[in-house]
């Protein structure tokens, strides 16, 4: 499995694989601008669909970068992690995207 470089500002998406040992730090042959690394879960939409790069865009603005995100996690009386249930789908619209942000932040990725 790899992992996808993403201009999130040209909405271009280039495969890798992955280098455990050296970090990549990429930049878009178009503009210049850093790429954003997305995990191997990340289907890019068709560059012409700027309504779904936005959704992805404000998705990783939000510490979502297409890894696995959990439906139900079951915690203990302590508040340890018992059990993890289904994995949940990235969504594909704003107002799905903003809903699956406020309902999944404690999974999101601290900048």
């Amino acid at each position: 499995m790899g992992y996808k470089k993403v201009c999130l500002d040209c909405r271009k998406a280039f495969n890798r694989p992955i280098n455990l040992e050296k970090e990549n730090k990429s930049i878009c042959p178009q503009c210049e601008n850093p790429m954003t690394e997305l995990y191997h879960l990340f289907q890019p939409p068709k560059q012409t669909e700027k309504k779904k790069w936005e959704v992805v865009k404000y998705l990783v603005e939000n510490g979502f970068r297409y890894y696995h995100v959990w439906e139900t996690i079951n915690r203990n009386s302590k508040g340890e992690i018992t059990s993890y249930q289904n994995y949940t789908k990235y969504p594909d619209n704003m107002n799905d995207a903003k809903e699956f942000v406020e309902k999944y932040q404690d999974q999101a990725l601290k900048q």
